[in-house]
């Protein structure tokens, strides 16, 4: 039995081009869309530097500069190590208490609507006041150590915690409730078999908020207890005085990566649990 020829290849038919793999699509829509921001606001950057006259342009130093007195500079990278260690310590610990203590209030208010309508406005009124406001009651009960940083760390990172969480636990099906009481299921196993995996997504969201804000807000509860060996607040303040200003953006940038690595971790955390099964895991079909 004879086999039909292959078609042969004319000037009309397109040569098949294979695609792209998804993995490397996804990685394309998940790095390249940053890249071009980024380097939208380093054009601008230079663009303002490039404005200011002579003598003010060491206020922003060049990609240059920064190299030699800071990054180029195995003493300076030694230091941002160190101080990276002490910041990123205050932050996670910071979270540590946060998220436990956020989720117990957010169950607390799903419980009972009188406790909702007590708590939520106090929630409110902790996260509206200004940080400086209660410094001097921190340093006359705290002192000066590592736990004031540790609670303003705390404070700046709860607040969206038992928000999303509340959200998520309200927005469960009400018929998988319904489902659970007619079983005779009591209340903790209907938390924690029906409303908690419905509502863990809206929890994670409120987590990648809280892991966002960690180390800022550890930098700045340094910039108010500069007492003892800091981190990188400490070294930002140090460097600012001592017209270091190279130094100052590294710890800056350096602040600004641990920032994104704390978030990410989250993020992936958040995606390994629920990509399976929510949309919310970024899973694409």
């Amino acid at each position: 039995m004879t086999q039909a020829p292959a078609p042969k290849l004319t000037d009309h038919q397109p040569v098949p081009v294979s695609a792209p793999s998804g993995a490397l699509k996804n990685l394309m829509l998940l790095l390249v869309p940053p890249i071009i921001l980024f380097s939208m606001f380093l054009i601008l950057y230079a663009m303002v530097r490039a404005n200011l006259q002579e003598h003010r342009q060491f206020l922003m130093p060049s990609g240059a500069e920064l190299w030699a007195n800071a990054f180029g500079r195995p003493e300076v990278l030694a230091e941002l190590a160190q101080r990276s260690l002490i910041t990123i310590g205050i932050a996670l610990t910071g979270l540590s208490i946060s998220i436990p203590v956020g989720i117990l209030l957010g169950v607390i208010m799903f419980r009972a609507t009188i406790l909702e309508r007590a708590m939520f406005p106090n929630l409110v009124a902790l996260q509206s006041i200004p940080t400086l406001a209660i410094i001097p009651l921190i340093q006359t009960a705290l002192g000066f150590g590592t736990l004031p940083k540790v609670l303003i760390v705390a404070k700046f990172t709860m607040f969206a915690i038992p928000i999303t969480l509340l959200l998520g636990l309200k927005s469960v099906d009400r018929g998988i409730i319904n489902l659970f009481r007619l079983q005779g299921a009591s209340w903790r196993t209907t938390l924690v078999k029906a409303c908690f995996p419905s509502a863990a997504p809206a929890l994670f969201a409120g987590l990648r908020i809280a892991a966002s804000l960690a180390v800022i807000s550890a930098i700045v509860s340094e910039l108010f207890f500069l007492a003892g060996r800091g981190g990188l607040g400490q070294m930002i303040i140090n460097s600012k005085i001592d017209f270091k200003y190279e130094q100052m953006y590294a710890a800056l940038i350096t602040a600004t990566f641990l920032s994104v690595c704390v978030y990410i971790a989250f993020t992936w955390l958040g995606h390994r649990l629920f990509s399976d099964w929510h949309e919310s895991g970024g899973k694409e079909n």
